[in-house]
């Protein structure tokens, strides 16, 4: 019955799609219950009885910004597929399916963006708030916060490198198709690329966000080295835009 109504509203694919964002969720989420709770939150001493929170805060802020990033996949996704001709004529039902389907991906991913993506925001400055508000350079919400920074860097970076390559071989492929088989038509392969890019921007936006909050010694790309013993600077309050 669930799946006669959803089909009457065309939503059999909008569906999956927020299935398939809450599968990829739940792994990313097993990821920050294992690193910035239990890594973070270790037995030593907590005076302020901060480190509960600050878990959750980073947590929340980790899941909604994850949430969100699936969001602006799906709908970018949606958008390029409709570039170039396909099989069936410009005014086929299927073609028409496509481009709404290409419209409710947008309008999820824009819900996404705006909900999730606030909420996510929201708990990252106020978690950054709290591991400012600590004096101690190694007391236990900067270790949460810094936790919650190693986790987002490594899997944002993860995504650049391998969506690099995989654009590259896309870039082979479309120099020379006959060696490098990557797509049924050029066409197709231009729309792999332009996804395996997509995923560049966003995943390389996530990491050099995320490394701000890293005191300069920590950070991936810094010339400047030293242990990260520094407190935390009070100026690395989240900036206005991801």
């Amino acid at each position: 019955m669930v799946s006669s109504f959803a089909s009457g509203l065309g939503a059999i694919s909008l569906i999956e799609t927020i299935a398939e964002i809450f599968f990829f969720v739940a792994i990313f989420s097993a990821f920050a219950i294992f690193f910035i709770v239990a890594i973070g939150n270790r037995s030593d001493a907590d005076p302020t009885g901060s480190r509960p929170i600050a878990a959750y805060l980073f947590s929340g802020a980790f899941l909604f910004i994850w949430i969100a990033y699936f969001g602006i996949v799906a709908a970018a996704f949606s958008i390029i597929n409709l570039i170039g001709s396909h099989p069936d004529s410009s005014f086929s039902p299927s073609t028409l399916s496509t481009a709404n389907s290409a419209i409710r991906a947008c309008v999820l991913g824009a819900l996404l963006v705006v909900f999730a993506g606030g909420v996510g925001y929201l708990h990252l400055k106020k978690g950054n708030a709290l591991a400012d508000d600590e004096a101690n350079p190694s007391g236990p919400t900067k270790r949460v916060m810094r936790s919650y920074v190693a986790l987002t860097s490594f899997i944002a970076i993860i995504i650049v490198v391998l969506s690099l390559v995989v654009a590259m071989w896309l870039v082979f492929g479309l120099i020379s198709p006959t060696i490098f088989v990557v797509g049924a038509s050029r066409t197709a392969t231009s729309r792999g690329l332009l996804d395996a890019l997509v995923l560049v921007v966003l995943g390389a936006t996530i990491f050099t966000y995320h490394q701000r909050f890293a005191p300069e010694s920590l950070r991936t790309f810094s010339s400047r080295l030293g242990t990260g013993s520094s407190a935390h600077s009070s100026s690395s309050s989240p900036p206005t835009s991801v």
